[in-house]
């Protein structure tokens, strides 16, 4: 699969979740989120983790490969440059902070790492943030799942733990220092809608089904929940991996 999620701009700027507070408070420790930080979020998408950054008074660029995602952002007055992880159109030591939400496995794991060192200031930071849910056995989450891989059964990121140990290998191979992770779980609640919205954004669905067979698997995943509570709760996993620029 190439997925393109220019086309799940509007289901994910309406179905995905923002990420918690208590992150952005666990991210403080690691001098993440404080006002007039220069901090760039890569892959920044819809805005879901960046906008926070812009309320806690972070000066903010945001950056992606899709225009779509980008103009999809709820957030006022935020810089946007169409660009990729692998070639950041900045100089030298200008970012205190780079995150990465959502994001990190689409990336050169040679290239990008390189290149989020070199915009980083001396001392500054990166972090590599994701919010999974969890397909735990017997859950609609697993149900669903089993639904999707009828129509990608190549599909490699099914049955997620939640967490990309990948990110610390590649942080530890590029010179970062201070490498450290956490992870801790939350719920989330959703109408049936709005989670068969959420299932469009995900890369094996919305970002890569033809408009034909994308439309089948919705009528197949609506009928499939009316087996299922009104009010879903899915529970999700955040995790974080951190790391300083020596």
């Amino acid at each position: 699969m190439q997925p393109d999620f220019s086309s799940t701009a509007s289901d994910y700027a309406r179905y995905r979740r923002p990420f918690p507070p208590l992150l952005f408070g666990r991210l403080k420790k690691y001098d993440i989120g404080f006002p007039h930080q220069k901090l760039l979020d890569l892959g920044a998408g819809t805005g879901l983790l960046g906008d926070e950054f812009k309320k806690q008074g972070c000066q903010l660029w945001a950056v992606d490969t899709s225009v779509a995602l980008l103009g999809a952002s709820a957030g006022a007055r935020l810089r946007r440059i169409v660009a990729k992880a692998e070639a950041i159109p900045f100089p030298e030591n200008f970012f205190d902070v780079v995150v990465a939400g959502q994001c990190w496995h689409w990336f050169d794991r040679t290239r990008a790492p390189r290149e989020i060192s070199r915009v980083l200031r001396p001392g500054g930071h990166v972090a590599a943030i994701y919010q999974m849910y969890a397909p735990l056995a017997g859950s609609v989450g697993a149900a669903t799942e089993q639904l999707i891989l009828r129509y990608q059964p190549r599909w490699r990121h099914a049955n997620s733990a939640g967490i990309n140990g990948q990110v610390l290998r590649d942080l530890q191979t590029h010179g970062f220092v201070d490498i450290e992770s956490f992870s801790f779980d939350v719920d989330h609640s959703f109408s049936h809608d709005q989670w068969r919205g959420f299932i469009r954004t995900t890369s094996a669905v919305g970002a890569s089904l033809p408009p034909d067979r994308l439309a089948n698997f919705d009528r197949e995943h609506a009928a499939m929940l009316l087996n299922w509570p009104k009010t879903l709760q899915i529970p999700h996993r955040i995790f974080a991996a951190i790391a300083r620029k020596p």
